[in-house]
């Protein structure tokens, strides 16, 4: 995936769902469930569970505004049903509420992984940083029914984190695995039979509403409604109305529940009041503007906090009377009297209300609601005027599920509509079918005003540089770069935060195609350009995106002191905001792959690179694909593995779709493939003449290389000819001094070999690498070194030096033991002694003939001459 498909971390977040529920009228003591609720903080998991109507948000609303305790509070809906979503409200409510103090790995977060190992462990790790004893208190998960999220709560609780206490308010029991908890006295569980009204307290709720029962008939009461809250209150509103009437007279039971509650709340209503509660029945959540923009009036405000206050099926949500709910049984009425008496204007007011939402950028709320009220071209122009940073984003999945549901045979009806047909194909990977349907957009739009035009070829283009980037079609990407970067020149003197955005995403994906192309002057102009627009834009994701190319670019061709430096920062803050495994940190995990690498960290190289291939996994992308295949093929290489380095090689070349075009990525597999070559000791025929092997210092210094294993050190030292350059290469420039200073000893050269041995240290001791030394690896390196340990004892590198010296031994040691056979290791045994080869077959029990060709075998492996030599290399390596 690419930084063009970053937008907002998250999806705009609605404040009002971390905001606590508040009740106008209590009035009822139900002290007996505050103290159930008191106890059932002992276990770090409560479920209230009951359906409708048991008044279960009322209670711990109440029980947490009583208790002073810390309470992070969540309002769940069917738009949750995505993990990102899901915890990210998560993450939301514990902020509003607080909870998160300095030091909290949540503190920080502004998105959350994409992931799911990831997620679960930064989730669990903040829960497990939060105040003692603070209640994260989830409403209404009977919402969700994704199995992602369902799985991932059920991977949370299998070790509750403490010391949070977690307690979930839910209709029916939740799908997630309680098994565990309840066997370990980990869960209290608190049900309708707890949540029925007793005697008393049907007493006090009834008084509550003006009537006073007898009690036989305030028992008949309890018995008909089964002590269910809402039934109550039903009844005891329906005996508080109707004086003549009696107990006997109500239902009670759930029967008729719709007549009911439209009857007792609409009842003796204006015409006004009347239609306002049935045209806001739409909205999960209602406040005044968007009551006045569905209602076409200006009383919203009023109407609302008036209804609030005359009953408690209209809830303030927060402590400021902004947004309202409506009970979800009053609610349900409210919408089916709706469609009974006025089925011709629900759409009317779906549309208003998307309207309004697209206005105050809610923008799946808007498309919501233009889904419920069918306008399919409102649709389109709000995904192409307002939705690009969902379409470019991880949270793209929630706007999929809601394109899904437009007819097909609309997609294909404006410019606007098929680019949401694009969307969905791009969202399927079907890549090749998506140029037709953007080709097919512009057609459609030549019929149009020219103002019209603008936003459908902003997303055009967006959409084609990702399918582009995505295949690796390097040619495309810039060239529909310089198309979208000249868009946005025209809208320079607006200016604006989304033309900022747009143009730091469109710098990064032309300086990671020049890179890749192998125009590293631009490649450094753009990607720095980017990643400054992205700061100032404070869009993180394509900072980290663009930095990570830039470490890529210096630890490949620059210093690889400044790629460490860039990358780490880059995976640092990733980090920090819970992005490490987002497909935006690849490219700074790869650079540290071969930052770790030259430095000879091989273990954290491989920790880097698990991380990279985990980020890569969610949405794979062709250049990045190669370049981590690359890395592990060096990595291989590098630690002596040919055969594994050449498996790397051959996937990094395959699969390929037609239209990739990575052609610096392809010289630098060359490169590595050479390299690969020389560790498994296939070097090929001598090549003939002196040619240039064209490329880069690092291509320059492989052939080089390749030159030095020929004993060919004319070719060698004319392949390493200084010239200029504008990055510095320190790692090829250090193998390159290192390969110089060889050829100069091999041709008997020994001060000036040493001289130069130490020019390249300095170098290689700055920027801390190493690899050059490891692949070259032998003992006439090894020599060399000690040589100039002796001559420059004070040069300021010592400490240096013997590292690599250290290092040096290991590998052959390593190599040595990896290539001598058991019996070769044996025969090698007996070097040491006075015993001949005679002697040493009788031992081993094997012929005379048999030994010496061990012997021999050791010889050539060890790379000495005869058997003194044999046991001072053995020794050396630390095989004797």
């Amino acid at each position: 995936m690419d930084s063009s498909r970053i937008g907002a971390p998250l999806l705009p977040l609605i404040p009002v769902k971390t905001a606590q529920p508040r009740v106008a009228r209590a009035g009822v003591d139900r002290q007996r469930l505050f103290d159930l609720l008191d106890a059932a903080m002992d276990t770090p998991v409560t479920l209230v569970s009951a359906g409708a109507g048991w008044g279960k948000t009322t209670l711990v609303s109440a029980w947490a505004r009583a208790g002073g305790k810390p309470v992070a509070w969540l309002n769940l809906d069917r738009h949750d049903n995505d993990p990102q979503t899901f915890w990210a409200y998560v993450v939301a409510a514990l902020r509003t509420a607080g909870l998160l103090t300095d030091g909290n790995p949540l503190a920080a977060l502004t998105s959350v992984p994409a992931d799911q190992r990831e997620r679960i462990r930064v989730i669990a790790d903040g829960l497990s940083h939060l105040p003692d004893r603070a209640v994260l208190i989830i409403d209404d998960f009977h919402e969700i029914d994704d199995t992602r999220v369902l799985a991932e709560m059920s991977d949370l609780l299998r070790y509750p984190p403490e010391p949070v206490r977690l307690l979930l308010i839910s209709r029916a029991r939740p799908v997630i695995n309680l098994h565990r908890l309840r066997a370990a006295g980990l869960i209290t569980e608190i049900r309708a039979s707890h949540l029925a009204f007793t005697e008393p307290e049907a007493a006090d709720l009834v008084t509550g509403h003006g009537i006073t029962l007898t009690a036989p008939d305030l028992a008949t009461l309890l018995n008909r409604t089964e002590g269910w809250a809402i039934g109550l209150h039903l009844g005891a509103g329906f005996l508080a109305v109707h004086h003549s009437r009696s107990v006997a007279e109500f239902a009670g039971d759930g029967r008729g529940i719709d007549e009911y509650l439209t009857e007792e709340v609409l009842a003796n209503r204006t015409g006004r009041q009347r239609r306002f509660l049935l045209q806001t029945s739409i909205c999960e959540r209602i406040c005044a503007g968007l009551a006045n923009a569905i209602t076409t009036g200006r009383d919203g405000q009023r109407m609302l906090e008036e209804f609030e206050h005359e009953n408690d099926f209209v809830v303030r949500l927060g402590d400021r009377p902004l947004w309202f709910r409506y009970h979800h049984l009053l609610r349900d009425a409210l919408g089916h009297r709706l469609q009974v008496e006025s089925p011709a204007m629900v759409a009317e007011l779906h549309r208003r209300a998307a309207r309004w939402h697209a206005a105050n950028d809610s923008v799946m709320e808007a498309l919501t609601h233009a889904v419920s009220a069918g306008d399919w071209t409102y649709i389109g122009r709000l995904v192409t005027g307002q939705a690009a940073p969902l379409v470019l984003s991880a949270h793209r999945s929630a706007l999929v599920r809601l394109l899904r549901q437009v007819p097909a045979d609309r997609l294909d009806s404006t410019a606007e509509l098929m680019i949401c047909a694009a969307v969905l194909l791009f969202h399927d990977g079907d890549y090749e079918a998506i140029p037709a349907r953007l080709d097919h957009a512009r057609r459609l739009l030549r019929r149009r005003p020219g103002d019209e035009h603008r936003p459908v070829e902003l997303m055009r283009l967006t959409l084609q540089l990702a399918v582009d980037r995505a295949v690796g079609d390097l040619p495309a990407v810039r060239a529909g770069c310089d198309e979208l970067l000249a868009l946005l020149a025209t809208d320079v003197a607006a200016g604006g935060a989304a033309v900022t955005q747009q143009r730091a995403i469109a710098l990064n994906n032309r300086g990671l195609a020049n890179l890749w192309s192998g125009d590293l002057d631009a490649a450094v102009r753009d990607l720095w350009a980017s990643a400054g627009a992205s700061r100032a834009a404070g869009l993180e994701l394509a900072e980290i995106n663009a930095d990570g190319h830039l470490g890529l670019l210096e630890v490949m061709c620059g210093s690889v002191a400044a790629a460490r430096q860039i990358a780490g920062d880059a995976r640092e803050l990733a980090t920090k905001r819970g992005w490490q495994h987002t497909v935006q940190a690849v490219a700074a995990h790869l650079a540290m792959v071969l930052v770790h690498l030259e430095r000879g960290e091989f273990a954290d190289a491989e920790q880097a690179l698990q991380d990279g291939m985990r980020a890569h996994h969610s949405e794979p992308e062709a250049a990045q694909r190669v370049v981590m295949l690359g890395a592990q093929a060096r990595l291989a290489a590098t630690r002596g593995e040919p055969a594994k380095a050449r498996v790397f090689l051959e996937a990094a070349r395959a699969d390929r779709s037609p239209r990739t075009r990575i052609p610096w990525l392809d010289r630098w597999l060359a490169m590595i493939e050479i390299e690969a070559d020389l560790a498994a000791g296939d070097i090929g025929a001598p090549p003939a003449g002196i040619t240039m092997a064209g490329g880069d210092l690092a291509h320059q210094v492989a052939h080089a290389r390749l030159a030095l294993a020929h004993k060919d050190f004319r070719r060698a030292g004319h392949l390493l000819d200084p010239r200029p350059a504008v990055l510095p290469y320190t790692a090829a420039t250090v193998e390159a001094g290192l390969i110089i200073a060889l050829i100069a000893d091999a041709r008997g050269q020994a001060g000036q070999a040493v001289e130069l041995l130490s020019d390249t240290l300095h170098l290689a001791e700055r920027e801390e690498i190493r690899r050059p030394f490891l692949v070259h690896a032998d003992g006439r390196l090894d020599d060399l070194l000690q040589r100039l340990q002796l001559l420059h004892p004070g040069d300021g590198h010592a400490t240096f030096l013997e590292e690599l010296r250290s290092a040096l031994r290991a590998t052959r040691k390593t190599a040595a033991t990896e290539v001598l056979s058991g019996r070769e290791a044996e025969v090698l045994l007996f070097l040491p002694t006075m015993l001949g080869s005679a002697e040493i077959a009788r031992e081993l029990g094997i012929s005379v003939n048999t030994v010496k060709a061990h012997i021999r075998a050791i010889y050539r492996k060890l790379g000495v001459a005869k058997r003194s030599e044999a046991v001072a290399r053995a020794r050396d390596l630390g095989l004797l």
